[in-house]
């Protein structure tokens, strides 16, 4: 008997569907797929390919191995094999070099992926022309959400639903001081979410910080 390791079902019918595709194809005597158990049991004439076997049940939607194969190089592209090398930089022998990786950017998805690159045993060289944190803490999403909280308070206060009890005044705005509440705001985030998260990961040896005054600007932070 032949077995092989079916991913993907969800339900007795996709076992069922995944038995009836199985018998169809040339060779195959006979078919038993369990969805509880993620396998199916083959009666094989001699010779029959494993490749047809496979390829029939990927037809449907669905991935299957046979369950005896040996280890093959994971080809499924290079997302794949950088989380492979990352899996086992921190288990190599002094004698043999870790995985180098340059991230462009100090943004919040750049400083998680060079947070666990380091976490993994990678050497990481962080790279950022302007400040640290990219455009969602310094320019983008965090000094716009504070404006606009802003505005929307001034506005309740000039008017709201309850103005009939609760007498509207029109507010004095001082822009300088509401930008100064946003830059003092904007830096307690950077430095906690990232100048801090990073201070304490250059006490590895594994990691720098580079800074590019002349990257192209066609390169923003991410």
């Amino acid at each position: 008997m032949t077995t092989l390791k079916i991913t993907g079902m969800t339900c007795d019918s996709c076992a069922t569907h995944v038995q009836e595709a199985l018998e169809r194809v040339p060779g195959v005597q006979s078919a038993v797929v369990s969805y509880a158990k993620g396998a199916a049991q083959l009666a094989l004439d001699p010779g029959t390919a494993p490749d047809a076997l496979t390829a029939a049940v990927a037809e449907l939607g669905y991935k299957a191995t046979l369950a005896d194969a040996p280890l093959t190089e994971n080809r499924s592209g290079l997302l794949d094999k950088v989380r492979g090398w990352m899996g086992t930089a921190n288990k190599r022998s002094d004698g043999e070099r870790p995985l180098q990786v340059a991230v462009i950017g100090s943004g919040g998805a750049a400083m998680a992926a060079a947070l666990k690159a380091v976490e993994q045993g990678a050497h990481v060289t962080l790279i950022e022309r302007g400040t640290i944190g990219g455009t969602c803490v310094n320019v983008g999403c965090v000094p716009s959400k504070i404006m606009i909280r802003a505005a929307h308070i001034a506005h309740l206060r000039r008017e709201s639903p309850f103005d009939g009890g609760i007498a509207a005044t029109v507010p004095a705005i001082d822009r300088s001081k509401l930008l100064a509440q946003q830059q003092a705001r904007v830096d307690e985030l950077r430095h906690a979410k990232y100048e801090a998260s990073w201070k304490a990961t250059l006490l590895s040896p594994c990691c720098m910080v580079m800074r590019a005054s002349r990257m192209s600007r066609a390169l923003p932070s991410v």
